[in-house]
């Protein structure tokens, strides 16, 4: 066999021209690309080109349509991304109406079915559908999750975030541009009229320039010494920590009364801490001190019984023979046979000098035991106060424990609300239920009923999202996405017969359902400075004449609105 011309370091001419074709070919790809296709080359190519897409512009829409089986990814400039897709076959229906993506998964498992590979997981409702990489036959044919081409899954995966909004609707929603006063607004970015001043010019008061001599703190620099007012009490006030329950007013107030709350906080546990530190120490120094004292104790309890029980029988012995010199004198010894003049005497002397021995010493022993009495007393003394400062010690100890812990939770919350604050919210107003539900971060704050009018007919379900702020920074730039719009005047009893008319009636329907719904409530002042007070780029409204189903809106959900 004759060796290859490529082996001996030589190219055929046949091999030239096949390389020729090759570049050729190569060459014409482009254009090929963008010529007229026939059999769905352009449409692959859009989907390419979609799923290049690595990052977007402000927060994400993500909109699901059931009937061209389809996702279209928007941000703050319209559609960014496109796929096709497959839904949940029939029996398996995917379910339709609002969510977000709850969690986020690159190898995940089904555990419902058979561990079944689910690639590129986006975890949209916790009862188990999900955006995934799997086979996209063209039609529905998927347990209820939303399959997607592998590479769009993956680029997708890459786009999204933890708590973009998704809507599942059966027809094709467009974002719509929208404005309604009825739509909450930002705190102001500042307030330059703030008390009728302007802050380019310092207020002019009346000022006492006299200095304190004692000052030793330039606490009061910051402030005006008003007449009347002295530095001292100026320092004082400068010193005091700012009402905690006033509302702040611009948000670059709320961003500092955040961040004061946070670094009070700290400040409050370190305090705490070096408060337990120094109580640790002195229950440690009391501790010792009782134990030192104990052992005193101990030792001069252990020689002063011995005395007290010697003084004991002294003074019993002496009792005794009390009672039986004053037994002999009182006659109870006259009339015992044999008793002679003599005998009697010498009984008499014999009780009275036993009577006097004894009582020398009772008087020993009572001296012996005073003397050790007088020490054990001082030593009983040291004794019990070192016993009431281990049990003060201990006292404060354990305070200085329980201030710890409060401290530690109330920097806990700070934390936790400094880390919320970069969170979006999202308000749901159900006006079924006539109540208001308020979340950030999938963290529930609020929920409280609202005054809701009685509706004539069916509104639907329709979520505005804040994209940015508007040209004017105290505003939102609002979309509004219908997830499902009745016919207009369709009765509130009606069922979802009606339902696929009311997409041939287009955007101006949703315009005129979503402009009902917001009519028909009103949020209570208290609670609008609240969602003022916290909203940003990506917070969100949903309004719907829908409940709330329990099931799906448990904790780490934000919201989950079935409209079928």
């Amino acid at each position: 066999m004759r060796r290859s011309e490529k082996a001996n370091g030589r190219v055929s001419p046949a091999f030239r021209s096949i390389a020729a074709v090759a570049a050729l070919l190569t060459a014409l790809t482009p254009l090929t690309a963008h010529a007229k296709p026939r059999s769905g080359i352009l449409k692959l190519k859009s989907q390419t080109q979609a799923a290049s897409v690595s990052q977007a512009n402000g927060p994400l829409l993500l909109v699901v349509s059931i009937k061209k089986q389809r996702v279209r990814v928007f941000d703050v400039n319209g559609e960014i991304a496109s796929s096709r897709i497959s839904s949940g076959k029939p029996g398996h229906d995917t379910p339709q109406g609002v969510f977000a993506i709850l969690e986020k998964n690159v190898y995940h498992t089904s555990n419902i079915y058979s561990g079944a590979s689910m690639p590129y997981q986006e975890r949209i409702t916790w009862s188990g559908i999900a955006f995934h990489a799997g086979d996209v036959p063209g039609y529905r044919a998927s347990h209820g999750c939303i399959r997607l081409p592998y590479s769009f899954a993956r680029k997708l995966y890459g786009l999204t975030k933890v708590g973009n909004r998704v809507v599942v609707s059966y027809d094709d929603p467009d974002p719509i541009a929208f404005e309604s006063p009825k739509l909450f607004k930002p705190l102001p970015l500042e307030d330059a009229t703030a008390m009728g001043s302007d802050p380019s010019r310092p207020q002019l008061i009346a000022v006492n320039d006299r200095t304190d001599d004692n000052s030793t703190s330039d606490a009061s620099q910051g402030l005006p010494r008003l007449i009347g007012v002295s530095p001292a009490l100026l320092r004082a006030v400068a010193d005091m920590p700012k009402d905690p329950r006033r509302r702040p007013t611009t948000r670059t107030e709320a961003d500092q009364m955040i961040q004061e709350k946070l670094d009070r906080s700290r400040a409050a546990v370190k305090t705490a801490e070096a408060a337990l530190a120094a109580a640790d120490e002195k229950t440690k120094t009391t501790a010792k001190d009782f134990t030192d004292a104990s052992q005193k104790f101990e030792a001069a309890r252990r020689t002063i019984e011995p005395l007290r029980a010697a003084l004991s029988a002294a003074e019993a012995k002496q009792q005794n023979a009390m009672k039986a010199f004053e037994g002999y004198m009182s006659g109870a010894d006259e009339g015992k046979p044999g008793a002679a003049a003599d005998t009697v005497g010498d009984r008499e002397s014999e009780l009275e000098d036993a009577l006097l021995d004894l009582t020398i010493e009772a008087d020993r022993a009572r001296a012996d035991a005073a003397a050790q009495e007088m020490s054990f007393a001082e030593v009983q003394a040291a004794y019990s106060a070192a016993q009431n400062a281990r049990d003060s010690a201990m006292d404060v100890f354990k305070d200085a424990q329980t201030d710890l812990a409060s401290a530690q939770a109330t920097l806990t919350d700070a934390n936790k609300e400094m880390r919320l604050r970069g969170k979006p919210i999202a308000v749901l107003v159900s006006l079924r239920t006539q109540r208001i539900y308020i979340r950030q971060g999938f963290e529930p704050l609020l929920e409280a009923p609202i005054n809701v009018a009685p509706l004539k007919h069916k509104v639907g379900t329709h979520v505005f999202t804040a994209m940015r702020y508007g040209s004017d920074p105290n505003s939102f730039d609002w979309r509004l996405v219908s997830a499902q719009t009745p016919i207009a005047g369709q009765p509130l009893d009606q069922g979802k017969k009606m339902r696929r008319t009311a997409s041939s009636q287009g955007q101006s329907l949703d315009v005129q359902m979503a402009t009902e719904a917001l009519d028909a409530f009103t949020i209570p002042d208290d609670i609008l400075q609240t969602i003022s007070e916290l909203a940003r780029p990506g917070s969100s409204m949903i309004v719907s004449d829908r409940e709330l189903p329990a099931h799906e809106n448990g904790s780490g959900t934000e919201f989950v609105v079935l409209t079928r």
